[in-house]
């Protein structure tokens, strides 16, 4: 996994130790590569444990990043001699647009959280430009990367303490870090409205959904705190484990769900229903069974008053035919006409 911000070396660190390269290949092949696939697949495919594709899209942006991160180790290079040339110049370019990357897509995550929790529907193509532009922003640091990368080939390198290779470019360390710190202070911004939102609608949020957004968005925010250690030893390789450990923890917050869970262990059957009032719905989680953006008869403040309302409608509908209203040709009538109502 790329750390949180490449940062230029100094003097030539020493070779990590084989415990330390072990977890940090462990971290990115067992989290990023083989818990995060599945997490994806089920909420692409399962029928009741859906999630919108702003959650989607972060999980595969670590998938990217396990992967750009394991290219020596599937190389069987990860340890040793320098590198071929070739593959080091190939893991840089992708690597240098992981970190910006994944920072929009989080951006875009809690952006869409903040419309949901406000009741502002998002439109198609806003959408769809917000979903591509965590890869657009991959996209243009790699080709800076790789131009760079090819133009001064002996830049190129893994260095004796590198876990990977890194192009020693100081200014494009310096945008990507900039970009990353710019996405990530916006993103802040949002965790703060979006915090202040949910304590005045509280009663609008289920307590779970809303400690698993703030668990994985405080486990991020510490690990821009833990790279600030490069910022004073630029040779520690915390941070670098630190961010491989991401994606475990993203797998953890959001692959615990009693509905993910139930998919998973499927030979158990589907859990009885206990009939509610409330149904679950695009307020309580990110799940795509329900509507992402409220129908306009659900923007009042709860089920409640939109049920009454409709009553309300059923009621003048019937009277505006000219006709006698039978008790029966309405579910109930609203409370202002419970006066009116035929005697049974």
């Amino acid at each position: 996994m790329a750390p949180l911000a490449l940062v230029p070396r100094g003097l030539p660190p020493p070779p990590p130790s084989p415990a330390l390269l072990a977890v940090w290949i462990y971290f990115n092949l067992f989290g990023n590569t083989l818990l995060l696939p599945l997490l994806v697949a089920t909420f692409l495919f399962s029928a009741r444990a859906r999630r919108h594709p702003a959650l989607v899209n972060v999980c595969v942006t670590w998938i990217l990043s396990g992967v750009f991160s394991l290219l020596l180790f599937y190389a069987g290079q990860a340890a040793g001699p320098e590198p071929q040339k070739a593959l080091c110049i190939a893991q840089t370019t992708l690597l240098y647009g992981i970190t910006p990357m994944w920072s929009v897509a989080v951006l875009v995550l809690l952006y869409n959280m903040l419309r949901v929790a406000e009741r502002v529907p998002v439109g198609r193509a806003r959408m769809l430009v917000m979903l591509s532009a965590p890869y657009i922003t991959q996209l243009a640091f790699s080709c800076a990367a790789l131009a760079l990368s090819v133009a001064h080939p002996a830049d190129v390198s893994r260095p004796r303490g590198g876990l990977y290779c890194a192009l020693h470019r100081p200014a494009l360390a310096f945008a990507m870090s900039l970009t990353t710190a710019l996405t990530g202070l916006s993103g802040g911004v949002l965790m703060v409205r979006l915090a202040l939102r949910l304590h005045r609608t509280r009663d609008d949020f289920n307590a779970p959904l809303l400690l698993r957004v703030l668990v994985f968005s405080a486990y991020l925010v510490l690990g821009f705190a833990v790279n600030i250690i490069s910022m004073v030893d630029a040779h520690s390789r915390v941070p670098d484990v630190y961010a491989a450990t991401i994606g475990t923890v993203l797998f953890l917050v959001f692959g615990t769900q009693a509905d993910v869970l139930r998919t998973w262990c499927f030979w158990r059957g589907a859990p009885p229903r206990a009939p509610s009032p409330v149904e679950a719905s695009w307020r309580y989680s990110l799940d795509l069974t329900k509507s992402v953006v409220p129908p306009p008869e659900d923007a009042g403040p709860d089920d409640k008053r939109r049920r009454e309302r409709e009553r309300e409608r059923e009621w003048e509908e019937l009277e505006a035919a000219g006709r006698s209203i039978a008790w029966g040709e309405v579910r109930a009538p609203p409370p202002a006409r419970v006066h009116d109502a035929p005697p049974v």
